[in-house]
């Protein structure tokens, strides 16, 4: 529900700040946030993603992993939705992560991360338009990983989507924010400000 993740960020994003969407993907959320006058740039590792974010999009957007940024400016809120950290391997590359943000901060600025921390397994299906998802997604405890199958049906094409994500706890976020020099402010659930 991007129009419910939008309006949450807004809760904390005003006009006069400068925004990055780090692992911005296609651009959804950039765009309904440039379409509220807020000024954003985007930021991903997958070409193909951002040649579409650039459709919607007029603004700059970097062609960069979050592990080796590279920007010369910085930023009043730095964003990162849909779970981009979840695809680090571990706490390490989460700390160096939240340093490179760190670098691009500005005194007192604003990262908000959206991270995906379910701990069990289980499978979904659901329908948009003309297309059927089935996620099946397996937890493992000991190594905190999860391991998802995502099989896309679109009229007759099925596509299938592979990935391990890892599971961070909000201590490991903590943790790994200390050592970048941040801290964690808030924690809230499923893009509701009242839910911590």
């Amino acid at each position: 529900n991007y129009q419910k993740e939008v309006e949450f960020l807004c809760n904390f994003i005003t006009k006069e700040d400068q925004v990055i969407d780090i692992g911005c993907g296609t651009g959804i959320h950039a765009s309904l946030l440039a379409n509220k006058e807020i000024n954003i740039e985007g930021l991903d590792l997958n070409k193909e993603m951002l040649d579409i974010a650039k459709t919607r999009l007029k603004t700059n957007l970097y062609l960069q992993n979050i592990l080796e940024l590279q920007i010369n400016k910085k930023y009043n809120v730095i964003i990162s939705m849909f779970a981009v950290l979840n695809h680090l391997k571990n706490k390490k590359e989460l700390e160096k992560c939240f340093a490179n943000f760190q670098k691009i901060l500005k005194p007192n600025g604003k990262i908000i991360i959206d991270l995906h921390n379910p701990q069990t397994s289980g499978t979904k299906t659901d329908s948009f338009n003309n297309m059927k998802r089935t996620m099946k997604w397996e937890f493992d405890q000991e190594h905190k990983t999860e391991k998802s199958e995502i099989i896309f049906e679109v009229g007759n094409e099925k596509y299938i989507d592979n990935h391990i994500f890892y599971i961070f706890s909000i201590d490991d976020i903590k943790e790994c924010a200390l050592k970048a020099g941040l801290k964690v402010l808030n924690v809230f659930e499923n893009y509701d400000c009242k839910k911590k």
